[in-house]
């Protein structure tokens, strides 16, 4: 068996134009570790949309060659925007390699069908995919039939059958030290908050990661290819100080200056004050707080604990002892029990202070025709409980196999949400440092390192230049490897 995977984070939308990812899926990179690790001839292909049609084909064909029993795969992660090209791809090999097999995963939703996809896994599924590669009986984790289609059965707050996700880079994978790596130190949040759809919520024993494992997979990254900047996928980094303290162990054993990004909770960081020195210590300067509401009856309804003023003060505490921190604070506009009075004073409270380095604001979106309903937030599985009237109206999401309702609440609608959080945006792009997000500044010091942050709003461009480069020395790196192996 020879197993090759594709993948490829593509573009995201930010406030100043489109930004190409410079960063990489760490969930297919650990696919091809564990199949590795049984003794699978696999390899993973990146960036794959950004081939010559012809040289990933001849790459692919070459790679293959004789092989009786050759798969391949995608990883669709949460953007399921590249299935269809992928479906062309495989109709073209398949010309050529009539056994050839094909696999999804990475998927929210079941997607594909039996006349060109032979299975497909659907979320954390790593485990089973382990299980499948060694002919164990996975029937037990049936989803769907068309494909035959397979996931974990979790039930919130269960044992979580997986572990987290921090692969160590090989030299096959040719990345630029103007590339981010992601890792992870804990699966699974305590709390469980309202709108959230994380599968893994509301789970009181997170699974933690092997500190050693941590450790090999930054240190390798550095001493490979020069990776200094990591992205923390944890769902909350600082939920517990345990995650926190684990990070400050490995950076203290590593010889160079790493940097972080990370989720944060800024009512626990502010609950928690001695957690500035920790993510100080852990090297985590930029930050993504998911705020939502600093109205105190929102904040309560969408289980987001503490006062909304205590998180000001938090971040105030931040901003004084940890001045050159990054930080970004999310909100949500439409939120029932809260008023567009109250939102306009809460942010320009921020404004006022400072208080983050950028901001902006979400319609709230109820989703529906969604067939794993893991995913499903306790808004979207009972919108009437949280106050809203759901409408007759739905809006299509194709790149994520799902809608949305239309809704009205006790003081809003989906239509006004949806241009108050236009207007908040504009305001606040012109008060605010800059109009990016964490992730979004990180890639850029990733590619651009060395600068005033409030410079990257310019650079755009550049940024993406860099990357189209990187790209580049990528693929030929890559394409002449999967003709030599």
């Amino acid at each position: 068996m020879k197993f090759l995977l594709l993948s490829d984070l593509g573009m995201k939308p930010t406030k100043m134009g489109y930004m190409l990812n410079n960063n990489r899926s760490s969930g297919v990179l650990e696919v091809i570790e564990c199949a590795l690790n049984l003794g699978i001839e696999s390899t993973n292909i990146d960036y794959w949309r950004k081939w010559d049609k012809n040289l990933l084909k001849s790459s692919i064909l070459s790679w293959l060659n004789d092989e009786s029993e050759p798969w391949i795969g995608l990883s669709g992660s949460i953007d399921g925007s590249s299935t269809e090209e992928f479906k062309e791809l495989v109709h073209e090999l398949k010309k050529d390699i009539p056994q050839l097999k094909v696999l999804l995963g990475g998927y929210r939703v079941p997607v594909g069908d039996t006349e060109w996809v032979d299975m497909a896994f659907i979320g954390r599924s790593i485990n089973i995919f382990k299980d499948w590669l060694q002919g164990k009986d996975i029937s037990k984790y049936r989803f769907s039939d068309s494909p035959p289609t397979y996931k974990n059965h979790y039930t919130i707050g269960e044992m979580i059958l997986q572990d987290p996700v921090s692969p160590c880079i090989k030299e096959e994978d040719f990345f630029s030290p103007r590339e981010t790596h992601t890792i992870e130190l804990a699966l699974g949040c305590k709390f469980n908050c309202s709108f959230c759809g994380y599968d893994f919520r509301n789970n009181k024993n997170p699974v933690i990661v092997q500190e050693e494992k941590v450790y090999n997979a930054i240190k390798t990254s550095y001493e490979k290819y020069g990776i200094k900047n990591f992205y923390l996928a944890d769902d909350t980094i600082n939920e517990v100080d345990d995650k926190l303290e684990l990070l400050i162990r490995v950076v203290k054993q590593l010889d160079f200056e790493p940097e972080f990004m990370s989720f944060v909770r800024a009512d626990v960081m502010a609950g928690r004050p001695h957690q500035i020195d920790l993510l100080q210590e852990a090297k985590i300067k930029n930050m993504y707080f998911g705020i939502e509401s600093l109205n105190p009856e929102v904040a309560k309804m969408v289980r987001k604990g503490g006062n909304p003023g205590n998180v000001l003060n938090g971040l105030k505490t931040l901003k004084e002892n940890y001045p050159e921190a990054v930080t970004f604070g999310s909100f949500i506009a439409g939120l029932s029990n809260d008023s567009e009075e109250q939102i306009r004073t809460n942010i320009q409270k921020v404004i006022d202070g400072q208080l983050l380095t950028g901001a902006s604001y979400t319609p709230l979106r109820l989703y529906t025709n969604l067939e794993n309903t893991d995913v499903m937030s306790d808004i979207d599985k009972n919108p009437k409980k949280f106050g809203y009237k759901v409408l007759d109206t739905e809006m299509d999401w194709p790149e994520l196999g799902y809608s949305s309702h239309g809704w009205e609440n006790d003081w809003t609608n989906d239509t006004h949400a949806e241009e108050l959080a236009n207007e908040l945006n504009e305001y606040i792009t012109q008060h605010l440092k800059i109009p990016l997000n964490t992730f979004e500044i990180f890639a850029m010091k990733a590619m651009l390192p060395d600068m005033e942050i409030s410079a990257y709003k310019n650079m755009l461009q550049l940024h993406n230049n860099g990357t189209l480069k990187v790209i580049k020395q990528y693929i030929a790196k890559k394409s002449n490897w999967l003709v030599s192996n």
